[in-house]
C-alpha cells in the first residue's frame, strides 16, 4: 500500500501506511492520522486511495496544501512528489515500481518453476536395462552447453534441467503496447512552472503536469493526449532530487529582494491600502477621553493586530516550505480563526516578552523608584532578545505557549551566532520605521492644514510612500526570521515534532 514519510531525511521522520479509501490528514482527533503541527489546519486534507492510484484533496486549510510546491486543490500522486502541509514536509511514496527505459513497469521476473526430474550427479547415472530382445546401447552421451546441461542417449531422449537459478538469463520478452514512447528529458509544466512536467507534446514541444493534459481510453488501457493540439503524449522520466539548500548567509542577501518577485508589488500595495483603511477606523483613545466612534475604532484595532499577525505567519510559514515567492493576502473569512485568535495571539506574546519590563516599569513610575531604572533597561534589553525565537516558534506551531522559555531559550543557544545577527538586521529594519513620522512632519509641518495643493500632494505622496516602505520593512524582516527557520531547522527540530 502507499504511504507517506514525515520529516524525510531528519531524525524526527515517521511513516504513515495509507489505506484504501479515504485518509484524513490534519491536526484534530477525529482525523485518521493526527499531525500535530501549529502550520497544520483541524482538518487539512485527505487522500483517497482507490485501485492503486491515490489523490489528494485539500479541504480548506488555511496554510494551504502543495504538491513539489505548487499550491493545489485536488490533484493525483505519484510516487515520490513532495507534499507540503503548512510547514510540515511529506514524502509520497506509492505501491507502484518505477517506469523502465523502454516506457513499461519493471517487473522483477521469478526464476521459472522447475517441473524436470534433478539431474543426479556425474557419474551416478544408471540407464534403463535394455530388453534382452533388443541391441544393447551404447554408452550415454554427456554434452554440456552454458548455461543449460542436457543428456540424451541414442535409445530415448531424456530431460532437459535447469539449474535452480539464472541470473544471467534475461528475462522473457513481454508484449509491448503501441504508444509514443519515453522521453528522457527533463522540463516544468506550462501552466505550473513549479511542478516537474511529466508528460512532453512531440508537435508543441511542451512539457505538462498531470492536471494539464486530457485522458481517454484506447482499448483497455488510458492515453494522454495534449489539449492544444489533441496530439498523443510521451511520457517523461522525472527524476526526483532534493533541492539543495542556501546557508542561512547566502541567503540574507535575497530578503532584501523577496518582496519584489513574483506578485510582492501588487502585495505590497494591496496590504498598504487595507492596512491604511484599518487604521483610518481605528482612532487613537486619549487619556480622559474616548473619541466619537471608539467601539467602531477598536474593532478595526483587532482587525488589524489580527490580520497583521496572520500575514506575517504566512510569510514564515512560505519560508518554512522554501517558497522564494510571497504569499497572497490571507483571507478573512473566519473571524476566529483568521482575525481574533491571531489578534489574541500576538497580544499575548507581547505580554510574555515584555511582561517584566511593563511590571518594572509601573512600579518605577508609581513608586518613583529611580533605584529600579537598570532593571527596566534590563528587562527591555531580555524582552528585545527573546521576541523574535517567541515570535517565530509561535508562528509556526500556532500557539502561544510555544512562546515558554523551556523551548524558546534552548532554541537560541543552538544557534547562537545566526540568531544575533538575526536580531540584529531585525533591529536595523525596524528601526527605520519610526524615521518617517519624524521626517514627513518636518518636511510638511502643517500637513492636511495646508493651503498649498503642492504641499498636500507632496504631504499625501510622501505618507503613502513610507506606508508602503514601512510594510516592505516588516516583511523583510519577517523573511529574515522565516529564513533563520528554514536553514537551520535540523537544529530546531523541536518546531517539527
Amino acid at each position: 500500500m502507499p504511504r507517506l514519510v514525515i520529516n524525510p531525511g531528519t531524525p524526527s521522520a515517521w511513516e504513515i501506511q495509507l489505506r484504501p479509501g479515504t485518509n484524513r490528514l490534519g491536526r484534530g482527533f477525529d482525523n485518521d492520522f493526527k499531525i500535530d503541527h501549529g502550520s497544520v489546519s483541524t482538518s487539512h486534507c485527505q487522500i483517497i486511495v482507490e485501485n492503486g492510484d491515490a489523490r489528494l484533496k485539500d479541504l480548506g486549510s488555511t496554510n494551504g496544501t502543495f504538491v513539489n510546491r505548487a499550491p493545489v486543490s485536488e490533484a493525483p500522486l505519484q510516487s515520490g512528489q513532495t507534499i507540503h502541509l503548512g510547514g510540515v514536509e511529506l514524502l509520497f511514496q506509492g505501491d507502484t515500481a518505477p517506469i523502465g527505459p523502454l516506457g513499461q513497469t519493471e517487473i522483477i521476473p521469478r526464476p521459472p518453476s522447475l517441473t524436470a526430474t534433478p539431474l543426479p550427479p556425474i557419474g551416478q547415472i544408471e540407464t534403463p536395462p535394455a530388453p534382452a530382445a533388443a541391441p544393447v546401447p551404447t554408452a550415454p552421451r554427456l554434452s554440456i552447453s552454458a548455461p543449460r546441461l542436457s543428456i540424451s542417449t541414442h535409445a530415448a531422449p531424456a530431460a532437459v534441467h535447469a539449474p535452480a537459478e539464472e541470473p544471467d538469463m534475461p528475462p522473457p520478452p513481454r508484449a509491448m503496447t503501441p504508444g509514443p514512447g519515453v522521453f528522457s528529458g527533463q522540463g516544468k509544466c506550462k501552466f505550473h512552472p513549479k511542478t516537474p512536467g511529466r508528460y512532453r507534446c512531440g508537435k508543441c514541444n511542451l512539457f505538462f503536469c498531470e492536471l494539464c493534459v486530457t485522458s481517454r481510453a484506447v482499448g483497455e488501457e488510458q492515453h494522454k493526449f495534449c489539449r492544444k493540439c489533441g496530439n498523443e503524449l510521451m511520457a517523461v522520466r522525472v527524476t526526483l532530487q532534493r533541492e539543495q539548500v542556501k546557508g542561512f548567509y547566502a541567503s540574507l542577501p535575497g530578503a532584501f529582494t523577496y518582496p519584489f518577485k513574483g506578485a510582492g508589488v501588487l502585495v505590497l500595495i494591496i496590504g498598504t491600502i487595507l492596512f491604511a483603511a484599518l487604521n483610518w477606523l481605528s482612532p487613537p483613545m486619549q487619556f480622559g477621553y474616548i473619541p466619537r466612534g471608539f467601539g467602531w475604532g477598536l474593532i478595526g484595532q483587532v482587525f488589524a493586530i489580527g490580520y497583521l499577525f496572520t500575514f506575517m505567519q504566512s510569510i514564515i510559514h512560505a519560508a518554512a516550505i522554501g517558497d522564494e515567492e510571497m504569499p497572497t493576502l490571507p483571507s478573512m473569512g473566519n473571524f476566529w480563526e483568521d482575525i481574533l485568535l491571531p489578534c489574541l495571539q500576538l497580544l499575548g506574546l507581547v505580554l510574555i516578552c515584555f511582561g517584566p519590563a511593563i511590571a518594572v516599569a509601573y512600579f518605577t513610575v508609581s513608586e518613583e523608584e529611580s533605584s529600579l531604572g537598570p532593571a527596566l533597561i534590563a528587562c527591555v534589553i531580555f524582552g528585545a532578545l527573546y521576541a523574535p525565537m517567541a515570535f517565530l516558534s509561535v508562528a509556526m506551531l500556532d500557539s502561544v505557549m510555544a512562546a515558554n522559555p523551556i523551548q524558546v531559550l534552548p532554541s537560541i543557544f543552538k544557534v547562537p551566532v545566526e540568531y544575533l545577527i538575526t536580531v540584529t538586521l531585525l533591529g536595523i529594519v525596524l528601526a527605520l520605521r519610526p524615521l518617517g513620522d519624524v521626517i514627513i512632519p518636518i518636511v510638511f509641518p502643517r500637513g492636511l492644514t495646508t493651503h498649498s495643493m503642492a504641499k498636500l500632494f507632496g504631504y499625501l505622496g510622501a505618507e503613502a510612500f513610507w506606508s508602503l516602505f514601512s510594510l516592505y520593512l516588516l516583511v523583510v524582516g519577517i523573511r529574515i526570521l522565516g529564513l533563520l527557520y528554514y536553514t537551520r531547522k535540523d537544529k530546531l527540530n523541536w518546531l517539527t515534532r
